[in-house]
């Protein structure tokens, strides 16, 4: 872990930075503002150090398509400034997340987690289900992950 972190809400606006650099390839024209994004339940979290968000997460209200008479909330969006990876920020915002969706009386979280990322997911307890797909936007391929809480 990191000391001089810490773990916070943010804006939806906070988040374009790190979505174009590290999930849209830096590409210019990314649409970085996506749908939920400003609903009132949505949660924005980020690990700042030194004033710097240095890594996102975002939170939607939404049933899983697995499950939809459960309870659940989506995680989207989460990413780490490259200087930063392989330094437990994503756990870190992941741990907060969970928390709060348990604290809120949430049964399940969910995501489209990128295959290569799956490893991550599963050292933190998640369940990986379903086959591969690709996203429209990314082309990149992903499976359904939950935790159940």
């Amino acid at each position: 872990m990191t000391p001089d972190i810490t773990i916070g809400d943010i804006t939806a606006v906070d988040t374009h930075d790190l979505r174009r650099r590290v999930l849209r390839d830096g590409a210019a024209d990314a649409v970085v503002e996506w749908v939920g994004d400003d609903e009132p339940a949505t949660v924005h979290l980020g690990a700042t150090a030194g004033g710097q968000i240095v890594a996102i997460s975002t939170w939607l209200d939404a049933p899983d398509p697995l499950v939809p008479d459960v309870r659940s909330r989506q995680l989207r969006g989460m990413a780490t400034d490259p200087t930063r990876t392989g330094r437990g920020l994503g756990r870190m915002l992941l741990t907060t997340g969970l928390q709060r969706a348990t604290a809120e009386d949430f049964d399940r979280v969910w995501a489209n987690a990128r295959v290569t990322a799956l490893g991550f997911y599963e050292s933190a307890g998640w369940t990986v289900t379903g086959p591969v797909f690709e996203t429209a936007v990314t082309g990149l391929a992903h499976r359904h992950v939950h935790v159940d809480l």
